[in-house]
């Protein structure tokens, strides 16, 4: 017999539609960016070659030689650094999605960090805000469905 004090009592907590919409959008992101950064980590020593084989693809209003340039200075522990910080950002939105609130602070520090890395990677010349303002807009948005969170 099926206690019915118990039963209410161990409901699963439902994900709120906004909270699932924002964890899809992320483990996009998050996804596809940790593929990309590691990508290039794999393959950054043979970047050269590629570039001047007749099957790299010219692309409209990208110069190779910049292009080049900006992988260089960046450096292969940039890529292999931002892969890292990208699979701690998707653990975080996993946790998330869970409804873990400890996901939220993985994320949050992931995304702090990714915004700082080009800054001490590339040049601090660069512009954040854009970035910023993204993720600001995300860590706001996460956090109105901590109450939901256990």
């Amino acid at each position: 017999m099926i206690d019915q004090n118990n039963n209410s009592t161990n409901e699963i907590a439902k994900r709120p539609d906004g909270l699932t919409i924002l964890c899809v959008l992320s483990f996009i992101g998050s996804g596809l960016a940790f593929i990309s950064n590691f990508m290039v980590f794999m393959i950054f020593p043979s970047i050269p070659e590629i570039m001047d084989s007749d099957e790299f693809i010219q692309m409209p209003n990208l110069e190779p030689e910049l292009l080049l340039e900006f992988l260089t200075s960046a450096g292969r522990s940039y890529f292999l650094i931002g892969s890292l910080l990208y699979l701690l950002s998707f653990v975080g939105v996993f946790l998330m999605w869970k409804l873990r609130k400890k996901g939220i602070h993985f994320y949050a520090m992931a995304q702090i960090a990714l915004l700082i890395i080009p800054l001490i990677f590339i040049s601090t010349e660069l512009s954040a805000l854009p970035s910023l303002l993204i993720t600001v807009l995300f860590i706001l948005l996460y956090s109105r469905f901590l109450k939901v969170m256990y």
